[in-house]
């Protein structure tokens, strides 16, 4: 149980955009870094924070802004910042599956379509302003799950509960909320946002294990972003011996001492991919697939990319 834990919220050594320390900054820690920001701009000022988050009239007033800036305007409160941490735990999970590039798109995508349907309909009929609604990362965490859903059809959760099954009680929840509360806005929001997900998803790759209609593009973002520099191998070059003046090497108490000992080897590129290749078993079979000298090996694995 633990190992499957740990495979599902792990963090993985994504290509990150800059160095934080040891660490590569992600896309997914740059989000929960300006979502914790954001708390810190609620308590100086919430005028400033309502700058934030999503409302379709401010939207139409030309404040576009607002249609990128609401997943990270989280209000200071224990379920916000909890939402922050799932968030930075599963997001690493759904930035490893697209790469890069592909997840600022699908991040960009679920922004942007409902707050732009939204802003449409709310043009016709102001009851889809979804001003009431409380957004911020939990719905880009909840869209990351149907996405991970439709990618690997047999994940389990806790290998009991099927995370499609997961994702549904969490969508029905918040749903009946918005229900309780009147926000008809933040209903239709919530279900275009998890369509905008998987639509988003489907096309650049991913969540292939529902019939999803999409377009394809797959093709965006599959380049490098820091291509490898391609070095020839050459062998280790030999000076030519040139007799001078009869001159000659003259033979030290060098000559018979043990050679230097090369220093100890890290965690090679096969080993990462290795280990990705069973943490992706695990995701689509779960644990129990795996036999007991690939459950060894994985443990041997995670131990040595830890201590790397």
């Amino acid at each position: 149980m633990s190992d499957y834990l740990q495979a599902m919220f792990r963090r993985r050594p994504n290509d990150g955009w800059f160095k934080a320390g040891k660490y590569d900054a992600t896309t997914t820690d740059i989000m929960c870094a300006l979502a914790v920001v954001s708390m810190f701009i609620y308590g100086l000022g919430r005028s400033l924070f309502e700058k934030l988050i999503f409302n379709a009239p401010e939207v139409r007033g030309l404040e576009f802004w607002r249609v990128v800036t609401w997943p990270i305007a989280e209000p200071p409160s224990f379920f916000g910042l909890l939402g922050v941490v799932f968030f930075w735990l599963f997001g690493q999970q759904i930035e490893a599956l697209f790469g890069r590039n592909k997840f600022v798109v699908w991040v960009l995508s679920v922004a942007i379509i409902p707050a732009v349907v939204l802003t449409l309909l709310g043009a016709l009929n102001n009851q889809f302003d979804a001003t009431s609604a409380d957004l911020g990362l939990s719905t880009m965490f909840l869209g990351g799950i149907w996405v991970y859903a439709a990618t690997y059809p047999g994940v389990k959760w806790f290998e009991v509960v099927p995370l499609w099954a997961l994702a549904g009680v969490f969508t029905g929840l918040r749903l009946l909320q918005y229900s309780g509360d009147r926000a008809t806005g933040a209903v239709l929001f919530l279900l275009v946002s998890i369509a905008a997900a998987l639509f988003a998803g489907r096309s650049l790759g991913m969540a292939a294990g529902w019939p999803i209609p999409h377009i394809d593009l797959s093709g965006i973002g599959s380049g490098s972003s820091s291509p490898t520099r391609t070095t020839k191998s050459r062998g280790p070059k030999r000076k030519r011996s040139k007799s001078s003046g009869g001159m000659k090497v003259v033979d030290g108490p060098w000559r018979n001492a043990p050679a230097p000992t090369a220093p100890p080897v890290g965690p090679s590129a096969a080993d990462q991919a290795e280990l990705d290749g069973l943490l992706d078993k695990i995701g689509e079979s779960g644990m129990d697939s795996l036999s007991s000298s690939e459950k060894k090996r994985l443990n041997d694995l995670s131990k040595r990319l830890r201590n790397r």
